[in-house]
Formats: structure tokens, sequence, C-alpha cells
């Protein structure tokens, strides 16, 4: 990056990404507030409406590896910047949209623009800053995901309230055109950019088909935990197409993917221990408003309330891990990260099971000190298993990972919740006489959401060994 070696430019940089990032979660934790909104706007059922979202979160989810590898050519600055325009010119389409055909339309063409932006937003900053700070920024990047986190209710909210649904895609435009400007100015990235982009077009549309099939098949099950014969159709689908899309990449000259970086094992094991983190984080995202709402009787504002004590801690410690990660990164931070949060879920579990609201907030503060322990090192440590030249391919199966353990996590979670309580409805039970059954069902999950995080404690804890051995003899 012209310029990056001075400490303005790099922050310059680091300012550009967050701004992006920034916008694009608190665009999608804001959308879910607007969903009832939309659904009586148009006057569609709630089935339809959601198609708002898992449309976005499929495309976002099927095109980060692509728009990594189309990176290797554009250059990660330009692929950052025009992942920002589309998004931006694609929120403006959004709020404009008569009907829902169209609106589900834009949000596809939203979660492109998301997936170019995306794919590389950890690579620049990881490029960007050197070794002595490079924590400290990470961890401001990650701080901007739990601030957009924390503040997509308040302000979705207050927006769908005052405003209208539209207002949600609105507020991207001003916020995504001075970033789109900034970035087309200054953003710049020291890299080496290959002179033919050999695109492997059968790959591509095998790993197209086997994401996309994956999500519908997580999405269907999420949905009741029901193996109906539309997710049976699926999973076949992708169990065949990631089967074909593996042979193809093994032998194709110029691959979508290089699967062979998998062979890397501290790579592969930063990865599992992230997905362990992802997949665990559901168990209480999207089973704790239940409890709340269900069992204790709390209005969705307080529920709120409570859930933004995770993001709130992140956001602060964030930054302050990553400070201590450059002064002494050979530490086992993920590891402590994972055994902070499984405690954190054990005590919220208990708290679910005797009603006591002060220890599930304390479980949510745990959660929030193991989270900060662990996103930055575990970040960093994945972007620098590979060597440098490809880190936008580190960058795009990170962001990969995360989307995929995140669907993943919501099934499991669906599905949990529907082998306890059995043939019980939600409705009937919630706020009666077996509302202690839905509280055991939930404090279960939550336990189980601790054991995947004790599993991911080991996993780093081998990654931390191996990393801290290798980097010992070179």
């Amino acid at each position: 990056m012209g310029g990056v070696d001075a400490v303005k430019g790099r922050y310059i940089a680091l300012a550009i990404v967050m701004s992006g990032v920034f916008m694009s979660v608190l665009d999608a934790v804001a959308l879910n507030i607007a969903l009832p909104a939309i659904t009586s706007d148009f006057g569609v059922a709630v089935a339809d409406a959601q198609w708002v979202v898992t449309g976005y979160l499929l495309t976002q989810t099927c095109f980060l590896i692509v728009a990594g590898k189309v990176s290797e050519r554009t250059g990660q600055a330009k692929m950052f910047t025009a992942g920002l325009a589309a998004f931006t010119a694609a929120s403006l389409l959004c709020a404009l949209s008569a009907e829902l055909g169209q609106l589900i339309l834009f949000r596809v063409a939203q979660g492109v623009g998301a997936s170019m932006l995306f794919s590389v937003s950890t690579s620049i900053v990881f490029r960007s800053f050197g070794i002595r700070d490079r924590g400290k920024a990470m961890g401001l990047l990650g701080s901007t995901v739990a601030v957009g986190g924390m503040l997509g209710p308040v302000i979705g909210g207050f927006l769908v309230g005052a405003l209208g649904w539209q207002s949600i895609f609105l507020v991207n435009v001003p916020i995504g055109a001075v970033a789109a400007l900034a970035a087309v100015k200054v953003l710049r990235v020291d890299e080496v950019l290959v002179d033919r982009l050999h695109m492997d077009h059968i790959g591509t549309v095998l790993w197209v088909l086997s994401m996309s099939s994956l999500m519908l098949t997580l999405g269907w099950l999420g949905q009741d935990g029901t193996v109906a014969l539309e997710v049976v159709i699926a999973l076949l689908a992708f169990v065949a197409s990631i089967a074909l899309f593996i042979r193809r990449e093994r032998t194709a000259p110029h691959p979508l993917m290089d699967i062979s970086v998998f062979g890397v094992r501290r790579f592969t094991l930063v990865g599992l221990s992230m997905v362990m983190f992802f997949l665990s984080m559901s168990m209480v995202t999207i089973l704790g408003p239940f409890y709340y709402v269900g069992v204790l009787n709390y209005d969705p504002a307080i529920v709120g309330l409570i859930f933004m004590v995770l993001p709130a801690v992140t956001m602060f410690g964030s930054p302050l891990v990553g400070k201590m990660y450059d002064a002494r990164r050979f530490r086992p931070y993920a590891a402590a990260g994972h055994v902070v949060r499984a405690g954190g879920f054990f005590v919220m579990a208990f708290g679910f099971l005797v009603a006591n609201v002060l220890m599930t907030v304390m479980g949510f503060f745990l959660m929030g000190v193991g989270s900060s322990l662990f996103q930055t090192p575990n970040n960093s440590e994945m972007m620098l298993a590979l060597p440098k030249e490809k880190s936008a391919l580190a960058s795009s199966i990170q962001a990969t990972t995360r989307n995929l353990s995140v669907a993943m996590g919501i099934s499991i979670a669906t599905i949990l919740m529907t082998l306890m309580m059995g043939s019980m409805d939600y409705g009937a039970i919630a706020g009666g006489p077996l509302a202690g059954e839905l509280a055991r069902s939930v404090a279960i999950a939550t336990s189980f959401g601790g054991a995947l995080s004790l599993i991911g404690a080991a996993i780093s804890q081998r990654g931390e060994k191996l990393i801290l051995k290798e980097e010992t003899y070179t």
C-alpha cells in the first residue's frame, strides 16, 4: 500500500475497512428487527419474508471464495472498493423496492457486494500492519463487529419505528458512499498481482452449488428440525457437488481454491477452533431469547439490553487483547478464551435452571471476556499460517468458515430444542405451567455449547503448541 508504512496511512486504511464492515454488520442485525414490518407492508407470509435474510446470507457465503480468487488479479483494494460500491447501490435499491420479489433480488445483490468486501477485509488489515501493531488493528476490527452487533437492534428499532423499514437500507447510502470515495483515493495494498486471471469455471459452478445446497439444507433444518424431502435432496446435492469440487480442485491446473492449504496443520487447527467458537455461540444467541420471553416473560427490549452485555465486553476487550498479543504473541490466548467461554456457558445454564437472571448476565460477561481472548489472536494466527501471497485465500476461507459455522449452529440449536421439547409447541408452553420444560431444554442446549467450547479449547491448545514449535525452529 502506498504510504502504508506511515502510521497515518495504515490507520486510514483501517478506518475505511472498519466503516465497510460496520455498515454490513449493522445492516444484517438491524434487518431482523425490520422483518415484521416488511412482512406486514408487503402482506406476505413470514416464511416468504425470511428469504430477505436467507438470500443475503446464502449469496454472501457462496461468493466469498470466488471474490477472494478474483482479487488476485484486481487487487484487494479494488475488490474491497467495488464491494463497498455494490453494497451501497444495492442498499438504495432495497429501500426503493415496491414488492417482496424486488427486495429479495436486491438483497442478493447486497450479498454479492458483502462477499467482495468481506473476502479481503481481514487480509487488507493484516497486510497493512506490521507484527508490532497488527494485533491491535485486528482487535479494533473485531470490536467493530461487536459494536455493529450491539447497536444493530437499538438503531434498527429506532429507525423502523420512526421512519419505516426502508430507513434500515437508506442509512447505508451516505456511509457507503463516503467510505467508497475514500477507498478510491487512498486505499492501497502492497501486493503482487497475477498477470492473468485463470478462473476455474467448472470449479466455481461446483463450489456455488455445494455452498448453496448446504446453506439451504441448514436453513430448512433450522426451521423445525424436520428432515423433509427438500432437505434430503439439498443434502444429496451438497454431498455430490462438494465431492466433485474436491476432485476437480486436486487436478485443475488453476484451481478456484488451493485445497492443499488444509494440509497445513496449524491453519486447519485454527480453522476448526473457529468452527467450535461460532457453533457454540448459536446455542445462546438463538435459544436465549426463547428463555427470557417464554420463561421469565421479559419484554423484548429488556432481552435486547441483556444481550448487549456480550458485545459490549468484546468491544472494549478485543483491542486490549490485541495489544497484549502484539507484546507477547506466544501465549495460549485462544485456548484460554474457549475455557473462559465454557465457564460462561455453564454458569448461564445453571442460571437458566434456577431462574437467576444475574447468573445469566454473568454468563454473558464471561463469554465476552472469552470472545475477546479468542478472536483477535485466532484470526491473526489463521492469516499467519499461510504465505503472505495467499492472504486473500486465507481471509475468504475465514469468512466462509464463520458463515457456515453460524448456519450450522442455528440448525443444531433448533434440532436440540425440537428433540428435547418433542411435540410441545412453544406458544403453548411459554409463560405457562410447562415453562420449566422450556427452561430445562435451553439450559441443556447451553451446556452443550459449553462442551463445544471445551472441544475448541483442546483444538486451540494443539494448534498453539504447534505454532510455538514451528516458530521456535524458524
